[in-house]
C-alpha cells in the first residue's frame, strides 16, 4: 500500500509566555503578588509592566514591546544594508540586531510555532553572550566558547541547536549580501557537539504493557488515553497534530487552509480531518501533507486506521475531536479537544503503572510511538518517508534507529 503526501527548557508555569515576560512573586501584607517584568533584549535590563497579578495584560504587554523592538532592530539592519557599501556592509551593526532581524526573517517564512519558540530562547541566549560585537569580528574563539557553556554543563542537544541556529544565522548574512562570500561561516566551522541519546526506544512489547496500564485508566480517566495511543501508532503522526484532529472538516477548515497556503495570520491551523475515506493532514511542524486511508492497517495489531477511528467514536460522548475528554477535565468541558501536553502525561502515567524499566536510558515518551510505528510499518513495506512527511530519508532512517532496543536478525 502507498500513502498520497499531498532556549532553555520552561517549567509549566512559563511555557506559554511569550519571550522576554518574566514573572516575580513576592509576599506582601496581603499574601502572594506576582509582579510581571520585560526583560529588554538590547540591553537586558527589567522593566515592570505595572500590572501585579494580571497575567492576560502582562502577556499583552511583553508581546507588543517584543513586536516594537523587533521592527526597529530590523529597521536598523535595513538601513545599514542601504547605507553601506556592499563590501562593507553590516560593520557597524551589532550582533543583537541582526539576530532580532534573522527572527522577523524566520517568522515570516512559515515555520512551526515550536520551531520559531526554540529559536527565540537560542538567540536570546546568544544576544546575551555576544550582544553588540560587530557581526564580522565574530570569529570561531567566541562561538566555540559560548557552545562550551552548554556542553560542560552536559546540555549537548541545547549546544547543538545552537550552533545549527547560528549557522543558519551567518547563512542569512551571506544570503543578503551583508557579508562578503569569501568571509567565513565561523559557527560551521566550529566542532559539532556530541551528544548521546538516552531516551529509550519503544518496542511493541513495551507499548502493549503500557496500553493494557492505559486500558485500565480509562474507568477513571477515559478512554481516550488508550485511544491516543493506538491512534498515534497506526498513524505515525505527531501528539500535536493528533491532539487537533476532527472527525470532519468543518466550515471553518476553508478559510484556515487558504491562510496556511498564503501564509497569513489565522486562528487555527487547517486541522486533520477525516473525509472520503482518508485522513487528511497538514502537519503543524513541517507543513508536509499527508493522506492516509482508514483501510491502512497496522498488521503488528491487526488493527486499521478506520477500527481506531470507530474506537473514538464510541465514547458516548458528542464531540468533533477524535482524542477528547469524556468527563469534565479542569476547565475543559466533555467533548472537549485534549491538549498535546495532557496526552504526553497520560502516557507517563500509564508506562508509571507498569513495572517496565530501561536500565541506563530515561525512559520513553509518548513521541516513541512515532518511531515504533515507522520501524513497524517500514516490515510491512510501507513508504514510512510519506507516512511520517519527512522531507529527506535520512530523518526517517533517524526515526528507524532501534538504538539497541531491538534484536536485528540476519
Amino acid at each position: 500500500m502507498t500513502l498520497s503526501p499531498v532556549g532553555r527548557p520552561r517549567s509549566a508555569g512559563r511555557r506559554d509566555l511569550p519571550d522576554n515576560l518574566i514573572p516575580h512573586q513576592r509576599t506582601t501584607g496581603a499574601g502572594a503578588v506576582i509582579y510581571w517584568y520585560w526583560r529588554d533584549p538590547r540591553d537586558g535590563k527589567e522593566k515592570t509592566l505595572k500590572c501585579p497579578n494580571d497575567r492576560a495584560t502582562a502577556i499583552k504587554r511583553a508581546r507588543e514591546l517584543n513586536a516594537i523592538v523587533s521592527r526597529e532592530m530590523a529597521d536598523r539592519v535595513v538601513a545599514n544594508l542601504a547605507a553601506a557599501p556592499a563590501h562593507h556592509a553590516l560593520q557597524g551593526v551589532a550582533f543583537s540586531a541582526y539576530a532580532l532581524h534573522c527572527l522577523t526573517l524566520w517568522a515570516g517564512r512559515g515555520l512551526a510555532d515550536n520551531t520559531l519558540r526554540s529559536r527565540r530562547s537560542l538567540i536570546n541566549a546568544a544576544i546575551r553572550a555576544l550582544g553588540d560585537q560587530p557581526l564580522p569580528a565574530i570569529g570561531v574563539r567566541e562561538l566555540a566558547r559560548l557552545l562550551k557553556r552548554y556542553t560542560d554543563q552536559g546540555k549537548h542537544r541545547t549546544a547543538q541547536s545552537l550552533r545549527s541556529t547560528l549557522i543558519d544565522l551567518w547563512a542569512e548574512a551571506h544570503g543578503e549580501g551583508a557579508l562578503p562570500p569569501q568571509h567565513p561561516n565561523p559557527a560551521k566551522l566550529t566542532r559539532r557537539p556530541k551528544a548521546t541519546v538516552q531516551r529509550a526506544r519503544l518496542t511493541l512489547e513495551a507499548f502493549a504493557t503500557i496500553l493494557q496500564a492505559a486500558n485500565a485508566l480509562a474507568e477513571h480517566r477515559g478512554a481516550w488515553i488508550a485511544n491516543s495511543h493506538l491512534l498515534a501508532l497506526v498513524t505515525g503522526q505527531r501528539r500535536e497534530d493528533l491532539a487537533i484532529a476532527q472527525f470532519r472538516r468543518g466550515r471553518d477548515w476553508p478559510a484556515a487552509w487558504d491562510a496556511w497556503q498564503e501564509r497569513r495570520e489565522h486562528p487555527i491551523h487547517p486541522y486533520p480531518h477525516i473525509h472520503d475515506d482518508h485522513l487528511w493532514l497538514v502537519q503543524q511542524k513541517t507543513g508536509a501533507l499527508v493522506r492516509i486511508p482508514l483501510s491502512l492497517r497496522l498488521e503488528a495489531l491487526d488493527l486499521s486506521l478506520g477500527d481506531i477511528i470507530e474506537r473514538c467514536r464510541a465514547s458516548g460522548v458528542a464531540s468533533r475531536y477524535l482524542i477528547h475528554h469524556t468527563a469534565p477535565f479542569g476547565n475543559a468541558p466533555r467533548g472537549a479537544s485534549v491538549h498535546a501536553d495532557t496526552i504526553s502525561r497520560a502516557f507517563a502515567d500509564a508506562r508509571s503503572a507498569t513495572e517496565l524499566t530501561w536500565p541506563g536510558k530515561t525512559p520513553p515518551t509518548y513521541h516513541e510511538i512515532r518511531s515504533l510505528s515507522e520501524r513497524l510499518y517500514k516490515a510491512q513495506g510501507i513508504d514510512t518517508q510519506a507516512l511520517l512527511g519527512h522531507r529527506h530519508a535520512r530523518m526517517t532512517e533517524t526515526y528507524h534507529d532501534p538504538r539497541q532496543a531491538e534484536w536485528i536478525t540476519i
